[in-house]
């Protein structure tokens, strides 16, 4: 008996020049869907292209499990996106430019909005740990105040690397649901079974 394919969500999102597209890039078995067009506002300042709509990619993990990559626009005048591609996800990693300070300011702001609006499990991943000026894991910890949220060091353009966070996020939303479905089997009244 053939087992079935499990196709599970994953939300790759954060402020821009983070690394979102490089990692759906370099974490994708196969052709990536991207909308990407010539950056021509204060963005064309950090690189020449900017997502505006999403970047698709699918991980296999193996011949049961696909994890379906969806990287979101991270200007904040596509929040509208944020919540759309967020639709039906077991969770999201966030990633940080871990050298620039306007990167944090972002991060912190798209984090708020996504526990207000979206509420997923997250890990973040802190990319340019290797540049110059980059904070440590314990400093953007401090700077982001995200609470018990995973900070892991990762570098976007390493599909092993990237695969961790992914796996990582995959894990907790495993645990997440467990401790829920937990809390509702205490929280049943089963007397009235019997």
């Amino acid at each position: 008996m053939e087992e079935s394919k499990q196709i599970v969500k994953l939300v790759i999102t954060g402020p821009v020049n983070a690394g979102k597209t490089t990692m759906v890039q370099n974490l994708s078995d196969s052709q990536v869907a991207a909308t990407d067009v010539a950056a021509t506002d204060h963005v064309s300042q950090l690189k020449s292209m900017t997502t505006v709509g999403l970047d698709f990619g699918i991980l296999k993990i193996d011949e049961t499990l696909e994890l379906h990559l969806f990287g979101t626009p991270g200007q904040s005048r596509f929040n509208f996106m944020w919540n759309i591609l967020s639709k039906g996800a077991i969770g999201a990693i966030f990633l940080v430019d871990s050298t620039s300070d306007d990167s944090l300011v972002e991060m912190t702001k798209m984090f708020e909005y996504f526990q207000k609006n979206v509420d997923l499990p997250v890990v973040v991943g802190a990319t340019k740990q290797d540049m110059p000026g980059a904070k440590s894991i314990e400093e953007l910890k401090t700077l982001l105040n995200l609470g018990d949220t995973m900070i892991i060091p990762v570098d976007a353009r390493k599909k092993e690397e990237s695969k961790i966070l992914a796996l990582t996020l995959l894990g907790n939303a495993l645990v997440d649901a467990q401790e829920e479905d937990d809390e509702e089997y205490e929280d049943s009244d089963y007397e009235d079974l019997f």
